[in-house]
């Protein structure tokens, strides 16, 4: 492999470059100093990053570079760990750039044995954005391997979007919020807080997060232990009419479950297929009259039509038994063995996700739709989550009056993940 590249035409901007550093040389000249960013996926091989030299300047340049690069290492499981890599040897320790030249130079550094999954890589030293890898330890090394080489060599964007659909041919699906939190936690049903009125002044707040219980070498391993999740949800409603402010009621719903988000299978009718199936406990935590708990077992398939990166719809109906029903056996009558989700939005744009639910009995049932909207979209880049707009009308918002109806409620609040 090449390690120092040499050119005299100047680098047009694209969507490698990812960050720039700035390195002054004189009073009055400055060499532009940014690092590509890695593939996406990466092989056990020694991670490898690269720093690009430019001289945009009206005369030639003289660069030092440094014989070593830190970076800290995070993949959910340990503290940042920092990592070192050395410059490649046939780099002299300084570099002379004619007006318009760019170089590249690449450092380099084994992997940590503990490094699994996502790993999210911070430079160290100077102010750059995070950069995340997932690091594939499966078979096929030599395959992924020249995937990632491919994808980093890209110097246009022509050979990048070509390098990036061969890539997304076996990448990993990953929902961008759960990347960020990288290694064994992500997200799982929404997490938000929003305050309505109808009658009574009603606020409703949900978090959530699951757990993967072992981490594969291979990201895309379908085995049984290596898709094994616990997860843990807890929704509140807040009576703020009342004089004492009290919780009207919680319920705690932890959950253990097989879940793939991609299974694999392939039709011109769909575009992803995934499955979920496992046990769950929804209880309220009291005690006498109103005591609530129920047990059940599930499977739920999620299938998604369209370019899951831009509006697409996804449909996901969730069977249900129940194993138990302590203080509340005539629940199915209510909100019966079925939740029905449909939405339909795009990841970087507004999202409206409706759960229906239909009892056994007469019409009794429940609508719940919840509208999303990033708030960096509306407010500025800086700001993360996403504007929380929700109406719920029918039987069964909290599991304590799951055979009562309520006046409908429109909501609104801030929304974590969605």
């Amino acid at each position: 492999m090449v390690s120092l590249d040499f050119h005299r035409a100047p680098l047009r901007p694209i969507a490698l470059l990812v960050f720039t550093l700035g390195l002054s040389t004189s009073a009055h000249a400055t060499v532009a100093v940014l690092v590509l960013q890695p593939a996406r996926e990466a092989a056990a091989q020694p991670l490898e990053l690269t720093l690009l030299y430019t001289n945009d300047d009206a005369k030639p340049l003289n660069v030092d570079v440094p014989k070593q690069l830190t970076v800290n290492l995070t993949n959910g499981d340990f503290p940042p760990a920092p990592l070192t890599l050395t410059r490649d040897s046939k780099v002299a320790d300084r570099l002379r750039l004619a007006p318009g030249q760019y170089r590249r130079v690449r450092f380099s550094a084994p992997w940590p044995d503990t490094a699994r999954g996502t790993i999210k890589i911070d430079p160290v030293g100077f102010d750059a954005s995070p950069m995340l890898v997932t690091l594939n330890r499966g078979e096929n090394q030599a395959q992924i391997a020249a995937a990632e080489h491919c994808e980093s060599q890209a110097t246009t964007p022509v050979r990048l979007a070509t390098a990036t659909a061969a890539a997304n041919t076996s990448a990993v699906p990953t929902n961008t919020l759960d990347t960020m939190l990288s290694g064994r936690f992500s997200t799982f049903e929404p997490t938000y807080f929003a305050d309505g009125k109808n009658g009574s002044n009603l606020a409703k707040f949900q978090f959530s997060f699951k757990y993967r219980l072992h981490l594969p070498d291979d990201p895309r391993s379908r085995g049984f232990l290596d898709n094994l999740y616990f997860s843990y949800t807890q929704t509140s409603i807040w009576d703020l009419s009342a004089p004492s402010v009290p919780f009207r009621d919680t319920s705690y719903q932890p959950q253990l479950f097989y879940y793939v988000e991609d299974t694999g299978v392939k039709s011109s009718l769909f575009t992803r297929l995934g499955v979920a199936a496992g046990i769950g406990h929804e209880s309220n935590g009291k005690d006498g009259e109103e005591s609530r708990s129920i047990n059940i077992a599930y499977v739920r398939s999620t299938v998604e039509f369209g370019n899951l990166n831009d509006n697409h719809l996804t449909l996901s109906p969730k069977f249900y038994y129940y194993l138990s029903k302590s203080g509340n056996r005539d629940i199915a009558d209510y909100r019966d063995c079925v939740d029905f989700l449909v939405k339909y939005g795009s990841p970087d744009s507004w999202q409206l996700a409706t759960t229906l639910r239909k009892g056994t009995k007469h019409w009794y049932g429940s609508v719940e739709s919840q509208l999303t909207y990033p708030l960096a979209k509306l407010v500025g880049s800086a700001w993360g989550g996403y504007l929380f707009v929700s109406y719920f009308n029918g039987y069964g918002e909290d599991i304590l009056d799951y055979n009562q109806r309520h006046h409908w409620i429109a909501r609104i609040g801030y929304s974590i993940a969605r």
